[in-house]
């Protein structure tokens, strides 16, 4: 096991001595990048992978990177929000996994200043709704606000497309004006397609009816590893969450043989189960991180 954290800053520093007779400026310190490392092993003892993966041990490699405007926005304490651990289900459809949110909450919460679970499951909610609002080919229910924009669509009137309706988004962000940035697993996800195939609950409907093989494309790319990202509410441009910092874990063993075999060697399905047996190590591995960002002992 080894450990390895660093966070460094850079001064300007003269040899000469500054002349007495004029005042001397104040050299202000500026937060730098914050990087911490961490890898160590387990049991592989899931029966459901070990087929796939026999190696009688996993070595889980976690890091975590703030970017300097980050850590300079961590430095005055704001509040965050987390927003719900999205769980990616055996048909590839993602809702929230409020067991494993409420676990990474209490770790978080121990170095950032967290909103409350009701605003986190308040701007999920939002976040799904204004997705809704865009009014996304086949869509499971009927919004009346759907039928214009068709016409307007029609009459050649139609914005551009997106993922979600901007300003239902806008409007969430003025009224929570408090939360300063998201932790958001990943950013990535979110900024895509595959949103598409989100549910309010695990047994809630599915935003739109989509074939499987288009949910398997979509979701893919960010399965096989859990990432969480720091991100800015209401950045605009072309993405609607830009990643500040980010911590990522993954399984050395089988990442090599992802790059052996090839992309297309592990079934989405598989790795979406991946992501699910990985979530306990990647909370162990917050654990450690926010202590170390603290300066505590591990």
């Amino acid at each position: 096991m080894a450990t390895m954290t660093s966070s460094c800053t850079l001064l300007d520093w003269f040899e000469s001595k500054p002349d007495t007779s004029e005042s001397v400026k104040t050299v202000v310190e500026k937060p730098s990048d914050w990087t911490y490392f961490h890898q160590w092993q387990v049991k592989n003892s899931h029966s459901a992978l070990k087929s796939l993966v026999p190696h009688e041990d996993m070595t889980l490699t976690g890091q975590c990177l703030f970017s300097a405007d980050l850590m300079a926005l961590l430095e005055s304490k704001p509040e965050g929000l987390l927003v719900p651990v999205i769980r990616v289900a055996r048909d590839l459809t993602l809702s929230p996994d409020l067991e494993n949110s409420v676990r990474i909450y209490q770790v978080l919460r121990s170095q950032f200043l967290l909103a409350g679970a009701g605003d986190s499951l308040t701007f999920y909610q939002t976040l799904l709704s204004s997705i809704e609002h865009t009014c996304p080919v086949n869509m499971t229910r009927k919004i009346d606000s759907c039928q214009f924009k068709k016409w307007l669509s029609y009459a050649g009137l139609g914005g551009e497309s997106t993922v979600y309706d901007e300003a239902r988004l806008r409007r969430w962000y003025k009224s929570h004006s408090y939360i300063k940035y998201m932790i958001i697993s990943s950013g990535e996800l979110f900024n895509s397609d595959a949103l598409l195939s989100a549910r309010y609950s695990a047994n809630s409907r599915i935003i739109t009816r989509q074939p499987l093989f288009v949910r398997e494309k979509s979701i893919r790319p960010y399965l096989g590893k859990v990432r969480f990202d720091w991100v800015i509410p209401g950045n605009g441009g072309q993405k609607p969450f830009i990643s500040l910092g980010s911590c990522t874990l993954s399984w050395k063993e089988l990442e090599k043989l992802r790059r052996t075999n090839g992309p297309d060697w592990l079934d989405t399905t598989s790795l979406a189960e991946v992501n699910q047996i990985l979530l306990p190590y990647f909370i162990e591995l917050m654990s450690k991180a926010t202590k170390a960002m603290s300066g505590q002992p591990n």
